[in-house]
């Protein structure tokens, strides 16, 4: 779906809901998770976060919200403790240890990112997404191949559409070296994004090109991402396992097209 009609629908329900309850914390996720994501309204997605966790200090999809919050604005130490603390209200949830282990992987904290990765991934291990974040921690820890060989049984196993599944292999074989593998995946991508134009894929695009070393590509695709108002693109720059390169111009310019210059 396109951003914009997904987060008009998140905006209608998340306002109707806290006109009927304005107690409700989940209402107030719901509105952070716009502004945070689409809207890249900061202060306002902050304080909603807020608002939710004093409402319900267990809501711990508010605690996932406000740890992304501390990733797009660069305190990291404070995305894990969040994230920690969320993890003791609810250590089997799927979301909170993903959470937790993108926390880590922001933080360069590899060898707790691969221990929290496997530790979801013995809970949970037909999952997609455990599954898959599985092969990021052993990317991030450098080993580059075993994460592909992980997303290739993933792409096997439980991907049902031959153009899906791309962005983690071509990540994976642009680290390790195998071009015309991460340029097949770019090329999948494309198409699948010429079929179905609604979709935003270019922050898919630009992952593999960084993977690369291609940094104009990278950046040409991630100023799409602004210009298209593909959300996550605001915690996407910040992670270490993707390589955008911070002492380019250009990331000062992303991060001030993104209202985020304060925290560079």
């Amino acid at each position: 779906m396109p951003p914009n009609e997904a987060f008009e629908i998140v905006h209608r329900y998340s306002d109707l809901a806290l006109q009927l309850d304005s107690t409700l914390a989940a209402g107030y996720v719901a509105k952070a998770s716009a502004y945070l994501i689409y809207d890249w309204n900061w202060d306002k997605a902050y304080d909603a976060l807020q608002q939710a966790i004093k409402l319900n200090p267990a809501t711990t999809e508010a605690h996932q919200l406000l740890s992304f919050y501390y990733m797009i604005t660069a305190q990291r130490k404070e995305a894990v403790e969040v994230m920690e603390q969320a993890f003791r209200m609810d250590p089997l949830s799927i979301m909170v240890n993903k959470s937790l282990t993108d926390a880590y992987f922001n933080a360069g904290r590899t060898d707790d990112a691969l221990r929290q990765a496997e530790y979801l991934f013995d809970l949970h291990p037909q999952m997609l997404v455990t599954r898959e974040l599985r092969g990021w921690a052993f990317g991030n820890k450098g080993d580059w191949k075993k994460a592909a060989e992980i997303f290739e049984e993933n792409y096997r196993l439980l991907y049902k559409h031959p153009l899906k599944g791309q962005f983690p292999l071509g990540v994976a074989y642009g680290n390790s070296g195998e071009t015309e593998k991460a340029l097949e995946c770019i090329r999948k991508i494309e198409q699948w994004q010429r079929e179905e134009p609604g979709l935003v894929l270019d922050a898919d695009l630009a992952m593999i090109w960084l993977s690369l070393g291609d940094v104009d590509k990278g950046f040409h695709h991630l100023f799409q991402c602004v210009e298209r108002k593909m959300g996550p693109v605001a915690i996407i720059i910040e992670f270490p396992t993707f390589k955008v390169p911070k002492y380019d111009p250009r990331f000062r310019l992303l991060k001030e097209m993104l209202g985020l210059a304060e925290y560079l």
